[in-house]
């Protein structure tokens, strides 16, 4: 697959949401099957995160960097002047699910407990952000 030439942000604010939901489905189903790694499972739940805080700085028309960092997005999301409820303010933790854990040599377990919180957390960023591009209609 070739790249795009030009360096802008592709698709709308809705098909980044689009991603955003099949990621997080993806986290789920996952969860419950065999021979899924937890790994896995937290990248799908981090990528559903980040995925939905980027389509609503698009949303917003607020540039944002082509990242992994949760806590930034949600920096850049605050600076921007957008609020976001409490229960995402700890989604930072979903970080290193994006590149560090998704390879052999990861440093640490990854509990079921956290698979839950991985989950809960993209959950609700997910549904944060689908709440505020439906209910801003362009």
């Amino acid at each position: 697959m070739n790249q795009p030439s030009e360096k802008k942000i592709p698709g709308s604010p809705q098909d980044w949401l689009i991603h955003a939901k099949s990621d997080l489905n993806l986290a789920r189903i996952a969860k419950n099957g065999e021979n899924i790694l937890p790994e896995q499972i937290c990248f799908h739940a981090q990528q559903a995160a980040e995925k939905a805080l980027k389509a609503v700085l698009l949303h917003r028309r607020i540039e944002f960097p082509l990242i992994h960092d949760i806590d930034a997005l949600i920096e850049i999301a605050n600076d921007g002047g957008i609020s976001l409820p409490p229960e995402i303010a700890n989604a930072g933790l979903l970080t290193p699910y994006a590149v560090e854990a998704r390879y052999p040599g990861y440093w640490g377990e990854i509990t079921f407990e956290d698979i839950n919180e991985a989950i809960s957390l993209a959950e609700s960023i997910v549904a944060w952000a689908n709440g505020i591009i439906l209910q801003e209609k362009e």
